[in-house]
């Protein structure tokens, strides 16, 4: 069914990098899904008034807020796969992230109010009213619910879209809630005990959870979240295939939404290469890595002295002074600066992103192990954050 829809429906349907290929799967998952949910919380609320069902009715109203959320998706994927511009150079790739926080907002205030109702229904309990209609109805929401969330999951792991997953996520928690109605329902016909609201709070946790799941991961890709591990592993795998490319540090990352992605990084070379051909590398790998993972990337060269024997024992001594202070730590740009008598060595140290080290203290430690080692240097040291 997921090909059928894919191939009847979206126009290249297999690039599934292409900003406007994305978009169409986003429309086309956020229109099916309008139907679905529209339809099922228009069954769910009149059988919540028929049955006196607090969880019924809960359920109705979460699915009534799946069809806002379908619509922010919708918007978002419409919006996200504009052109830039003047004002927006970078893209609108993160309408997308905007749109799965709104869809995080009406979830959690869904939650809150079926969690109030139900809590009403606790301690203000009213009949509940067998219906096998109603069995029937939520048992098959369940089944639609269930497609819906592996539809969603299949393609937002296609495009690599957290819009889509965060969907499927809160469509698979609706099983469980409707599962949890669907109990309350059975089991008001064998106690007076208030199962319905019982389980109308345990429906609102599980909405609640969902909401803010999705809230925190998409706060975290606003903000600027920590790239992928495994992505950093193969960029830097990648780009030290190359023939002249010696070492790369100083990788970072700039999202701008899906498929808009942007990497700085320094690659290490020997001094003595011609600049012209070295350049030429430079060229091909930028162009490769975008090729190869859709990441705009843009180089710097860092110049390496591979003759130097004094500037090769320095920076051994140097390496062991910084991992004997912390393993994480690491040194390049290692270099020495001659003028006259003076010696100089030059090196940046890179510290873990949480580490609240001062950066002063840190640089008198490493350059008094410098002068017990060997007086005649001085020390020139940039302390570096890891972005990744």
């Amino acid at each position: 069914m997921i090909d059928f829809l894919s191939k009847t429906f979206i126009k290249d349907h297999t690039d599934y990098v292409e900003s406007k290929v994305r978009g169409r799967y986003g429309v086309l998952c956020s229109i099916l899904s309008i139907a679905l949910n529209s339809l099922m919380a228009a069954f769910k609320l009149v059988l919540g008034m028929i049955t006196n069902s607090a969880a019924i009715t809960a359920d109705g109203f979460n699915n009534l807020s799946d069809v806002a959320s379908n619509v922010a998706t919708m918007l978002g994927f419409v919006f996200s796969v504009k052109n830039p511009d003047k004002e927006h150079p970078f893209g609108h790739g993160r309408m997308e992230y905007l749109a799965s926080l709104l869809i995080a907002v009406l979830i959690l205030f869904v939650g809150f109010q079926s969690l109030l109702d139900s809590i009403r229904q606790i301690f203000r309990p009213s009949p509940v009213y067998f219906s096998w209609v109603a069995i029937v109805v939520l048992l098959i929401s369940m089944g639609i619910k269930f497609w819906m969330g592996h539809f969603h999951q299949v393609i937002g792991e296609r495009i690599n879209s957290n819009t889509l997953i965060a969907v499927s996520k809160d469509s698979l928690s609706d099983v469980l809630a409707t599962f949890a109605t669907l109990i309350a329902l059975i089991a008001s016909e064998h106690t007076r005990l208030p199962i319905d609201g019982i389980l109308g709070v345990v429906v609102s946790a599980i909405i609640l959870k969902t909401g803010y799941e999705i809230c925190k991961a998409t706060i975290a890709s606003l903000l600027g979240a920590a790239p992928d591990e495994a992505l950093l592993k193969e960029l830097r795998a990648f780009t030290s295939d190359y023939e002249r490319v010696l070492g790369t540090h100083d990788l970072m990352i700039h999202d701008y939404g899906p498929g808009r992605r942007y990497l700085t990084m320094h690659v290490e070379v020997n001094k003595n290469e011609e600049m012209m051909t070295i350049h030429d590398v430079i060229d091909k790998i930028e162009r490769d890595i975008y090729r190869e993972f859709k990441v705009k990337a843009t180089i710097h060269l860092d110049p390496i002295d591979l003759d130097d024997d004094v500037t090769k024992a320095m920076k051994r001594v140097v390496t062991i002074i910084v991992t004997d202070i912390n393993l994480d730590y690491s040194i390049h740009d290692f270099r020495i600066r001659r003028s006259g008598d003076n010696q100089t060595l030059i090196f940046d140290v890179v510290i873990p992103a949480d580490d609240m080290t001062p950066h002063h203290d840190l640089m008198k430690q490493i350059d008094d192990k410098v002068k017990e080692h060997d007086a005649s240097f001085n020390t020139l040291i940039q302390i570096d954050h890891s972005y990744t």
